[in-house]
């Protein structure tokens, strides 16, 4: 497979995490199966759990329809750092991929 075609990283976040520092580009979200517990993901455009709310994830086990993934499309630019915060109630799986 030629790396050069598809430029996006990956990430696994199942707990709060810096996914990215400085500029880039948030590609999808992958939501990987049901999650374990309801609750929210914030995702900042930050370094840390402040700033910038690029999105607000509400992930419930009782609205999943699937065990399958499910990727959501963002395809936005952020300035400082990509940094997704879980709430104390959240267990999800996610893939980030990004630039």
């Amino acid at each position: 497979m030629d790396k050069t075609a598809l430029p996006f990283k990956p990430a696994h976040v199942i707990s709060d995490k810096q996914v990215s520092a400085g500029q880039g580009t948030l590609h999808t979200v992958t939501i990987n199966g049901a999650p374990g517990t309801d609750g929210v993901v914030t995702i900042y455009d930050s370094l840390t759990a402040a700033g910038t709310i690029i999105a607000i994830l509400t992930i419930s086990v009782a609205a999943s329809i699937s065990v399958q993934p499910i990727s959501l499309l963002y395809d936005v630019e952020y300035e400082n750092g990509l940094f997704f915060d879980y709430d104390a109630n959240l267990v999800a799986d996610l893939t980030v991929s990004f630039i």
